[in-house]
């Protein structure tokens, strides 16, 4: 399966995505190969006995393969090698991939600012620096885990809409 969920809304295709692959490992069992671009459903699943977690691999301009000990890249020219490494996908080259596409470099360091300070909100709640003790609220990340993992649609949609500002 490819692409499940895309094309809908991000906790939409998250959770039909989840749903899915949860299916298929609990309930079909049977041997599978589901390729997501929902990185969140990875948490879920790199404990489990009967699932592998692999990632496509690439070289980036400076001729380093990405790998798990290899997180480190710039944003440079992607060459995709159309082999399967192990792991997780270190990263994601989204921006690399527009690069290919031809879209003009304003739009791309545009792009590269605004995804990084979407990755620091969800990481951080918004806030720069977090100090987190037994009595802290969880974080906007961590609600939204939970809401996603009890299934709770409305929360999630609430959590959803806030983020919307």
């Amino acid at each position: 399966m490819d692409e499940l969920g895309r094309g809908t809304s991000t906790f939409d295709g998250t959770a039909i995505a989840s749903a899915a692959v949860k299916h298929l490992v609990d309930r079909s069992k049977c041997l599978s190969l589901f390729a997501t671009h929902y990185h969140s459903l990875l948490e879920e699943w790199k404990g489990a006995a009967n699932v592998r977690l692999g990632h496509m691999e690439c070289l980036v301009e400076n001729g380093q393969v990405t790998s798990r000990m290899n997180e480190e890249q710039e944003d440079n020219s992607i060459t995709f090698l159309y082999t399967l490494g192990l792991g997780v996908c270190p990263k994601s080259f989204g921006i690399n991939v527009a690069r290919l596409a031809g879209l003009p470099e304003d739009v791309l360091s545009n792009a590269k600012r605004i995804s990084c300070e979407f990755e620091q909100e969800m990481n951080n709640d918004g806030t720069e620096h977090r100090v987190v003790t037994a009595r802290s609220a969880p974080s906007q990340r961590d609600r939204i885990a939970e809401a996603f993992k009890a299934g709770d649609m409305d929360e999630l949609s609430r959590l959803w809409d806030s983020l919307k500002g």
